[in-house]
């Protein structure tokens, strides 16, 4: 069965499963699973934009009702108990023909859903958005359009091109993650004072191969109010004073700032009061295909210091220390020591410092079950890379955020090439997947989002928690935005000065005309019809999975370019 979402509050074992509810004949019909020995419900219909609510409530024994009105959510409560909210599908009886309406997957008919328009003007267009919530990986489904025009020629795929990211390359974090999600369930170790000084040294993992450390003597070049930043003794020659001295006012002035705001200061498990920093070329020049700026490591903020001559004692730093590549790496690699310097190094501390600060809050002053969901925590270290001043603020984070709204094929997709929520360590199709959906939100709801996000019950269950929707009808709303953002009578869209209008900032999202699609688990994708002919319209959706996508019907205008 689908499982409509997980609770967007609170309830345990008592909260209602499998929330269905579609529009039918001017109401909502709403069935769900009940708890054991739980009889009473209290069922009320919402709007999920405004989180208002939409119908008086009703009590109900059983777990089926029947509500008059229509409205985007509805609430079902246990009484007493915890309670689940859901999406209302717009139905089997092909929806309203309104502007814009999500059919969901119960309101398909044997395997078939439609959505009809008593008129379609020759101005308008059809834009279909597939949510395939739940869904299989690689589902097939197939869409085609009656009384619209010729979609127009769709716009030939650029060619692929390697897009740098300041966060990662496939392959690189995902081994990172992986080992680091079992350290996540160790308790940690006491806090032990580091002590500072112009040279130090420290366990490197030599190319992410955590099976050996090495240890690395090195120079402290920077020491200010909030960093103490160190380069690898074998790396020295790459630097002058003055290009170190970028960095320091980079972190000094942005970073630090924008993510203590945002996320609160560090803990001190080695009693420096510091972040420490070290830059070296042990991370790898090309690794898997790709180049590792930088990486925060959970081992360093659970495990005691390893103090072994060799790092054999597990190579635990035991502070708050992030990782940077070399210059030398950096140049190799296509970027000018400058913006490394400026730019791409700070926005690495953003993300990682997100990470640190991520784990520590949820995992070392506590104990937990493990680290936040990968594809979660991504989107909360890209948006700080924007909170930060980098990111999407950058001509360099807008081309890569470009590249998603597109359709490249080879190891780096587009937005229909990728899952939302499975990580496959894709730099433009995973990172700038989640980097889109949580900035539309923290646009829309404001930056203190990602605290909540961050500090929340975690998972989905927290998401949805600090989104205020399920995740079906977030991700509805964010694949809406990304088609329609900024357009005349859009119904969500992005705000921040650096990206929007979004279409004008980035570019216009690439539609593929009606007919056979396949599917990423969690993942979307966009198709656009002719003009109208000022006549009858009908969509029709075909799916033959167990669980069918969620179709948001939208209509627009016909300027919308078919790309």
């Amino acid at each position: 069965m689908v499982l409509l979402c997980a609770a967007s509050a609170c309830g345990g074992s008592s909260r209602p499963r499998d929330v269905r509810a579609s529009v039918r004949d001017g109401a909502v019909e709403v069935s769900w699973d009940a708890a054991p020995l739980i009889v009473v419900h209290r069922v009320q219909l919402v709007d999920l934009d405004s989180g208002k609510p939409a119908s008086d409530a009703m009590i109900v024994r059983g777990a089926r009702a029947v509500i008059p009105g229509i409205a985007s959510g509805v609430v079902v409560e246990a009484v007493p108990g915890g309670r689940a909210t859901g999406v209302v599908g717009a139905g089997a009886q092909g929806g309203s023909g309104s502007a814009w309406q999500v059919f969901a997957p119960w309101d398909f008919r044997g395997g078939t859903l439609s959505a009809d328009f008593a008129e379609l003007a020759v101005g308008e267009r059809l834009a279909v958005l597939v949510v395939n919530f739940g869904g299989q990986d690689q589902a097939q489904a197939e869409v085609t359009v009656d009384g619209a025009g010729d979609p127009g020629t769709a716009m030939a795929v650029a060619p692929q091109r390697d897009w740098p990211s300041a966060a990662a390359v496939p392959g690189l974090h995902e081994v990172l993650r992986a080992r680091e999600a079992a350290l996540a369930l160790e308790p940690a170790a006491p806090a032990e004072a580091l002590q500072a000084g112009p040279r130090g040294s420290f366990c490197v993992v030599r190319g992410l191969d955590f099976s050996r450390h090495v240890r690395k003597p090195a120079t402290l070049a920077a020491s200010t109010a909030h960093a103490e930043i160190y380069l690898d003794d074998d790396d020295l020659g790459e630097y002058e004073g003055p290009e170190v001295q970028t960095l320091v006012s980079a972190f000094e002035d942005r970073v630090w700032p924008a993510m203590v705001s945002a996320f609160g200061p560090p803990g001190d498990v080695d009693g420096n009061g510091k972040l420490l920093v070290l830059l070296t070329h042990e991370l790898g020049a090309h690794l898997n295909g790709g180049w590792l700026i930088g990486y925060f490591g959970n081992a360093d903020l659970l495990q005691a210091r390893d103090d072994s001559a060799d790092c054999s004692d597990g190579g635990s730093n035991h502070g708050e220390i992030v990782y940077l590549n070399d210059l030398r790496g950096g140049q190799a690699n296509g970027y000018a020591a400058q913006d490394l310097l400026a730019s791409v190094y700070p926005a690495t501390l953003a993300h990682e410092l997100q990470h640190l600060l991520n784990f520590e809050r949820r995992c070392v002053e506590q104990p937990c079950d493990g680290p936040e969901e990968v594809w979660i925590n991504e989107a909360l270290s890209k948006v700080a890379e924007d909170l930060a001043g980098f990111g999407w603020n950058s001509s360099g984070g807008r081309a890569e955020g470009s590249a998603y709204l597109g359709r490249p094929a080879g190891t780096l997709r587009g937005y229909d090439g990728r899952s939302l929520t499975q990580w496959e360590g894709d730099p433009i199709g995973n990172y700038q997947g989640v980097h889109s959906f949580l900035r539309l939100f923290t646009d829309r709801k404001g930056s203190d989002l990602v605290a909540r996000v961050a500090f929340g019950a975690g998972g989905v269950q927290g998401l949805e928690e600090a989104l205020g929707v399920p995740l079906p009808y977030a991700m509805a709303q964010w694949a809406s935005a990304l088609l329609l953002s900024n357009e005349v009578d859009a119904r969500y869209s992005y705000s921040g000065a650096g990206w929007s209008p979004l279409h004008d900032r980035l570019r216009h999202l690439d539609t593929r005309s009606p007919g056979r699609l396949s599917l990423r688990r969690d993942g979307i994708a966009a198709v656009l019809s002719g003009p109208g002919l000022d006549s009858p319209a009908r969509i029709t959706v075909r799916s033959r999975s167990e669980t069918p996508p969620y179709v948001v019907v939208a209509r627009t205008s016909a300027t919308l370019p078919a790309r």
